[in-house]
């Protein structure tokens, strides 16, 4: 017969509210893909960049394209980091498209860090998926 007292059964429901709020405060952040269908001329895209950050940085992607905030750092789609050091984003693009794009860091009230080199290029696929695991250049 189990005979453990009030206060050990206290604590093992704390641990049991404390594992749950941080299993979902751990758990990816809701993607940019609207929760209806994607059109037939469309694609679901996901972008996965490996990189370290410093505490109170945000890795982002931005594009040429307005779905990735045509270049600008303020519309660029923000990363989740759950699975860190790979950062992580979902979006609508269009099929069969050509795309230029580029990774960022932000935070710490730093000037926007732009990965080196070339824009990243790629045409979307005429249909389903698209995925990308890279590194930020430095």
């Amino acid at each position: 017969m189990n005979r453990s007292r009030p206060q050990d059964r206290l604590r093992l429901g704390l641990a049991a509210v404390c594992a749950l709020l941080l299993g979902l405060l751990a758990a990816p952040q809701a993607s940019a893909v609207p929760s209806a269908r994607v059109a037939g001329n469309s694609v679901v895209a996901t972008f996965n960049v490996t990189t370290y950050t410093q505490w109170g940085q945000q890795v982002y992607v931005t594009g040429d394209r307005p779905e990735l905030g045509s270049w600008d750092p303020d519309k660029a789609v923000p990363l989740s980091s759950a699975a860190y050091p790979t950062w992580s984003a979902t979006v609508v693009l269009p099929a069969n498209t050509p795309v230029e794009y580029k990774y960022i860091i932000k935070g710490n009230n730093a000037p926007v860090v732009w990965e080196s080199g070339l824009n990243r290029s790629t045409v979307t696929p005429p249909t389903g998926t698209y995925i990308t695991h890279e590194n930020f250049r430095n």
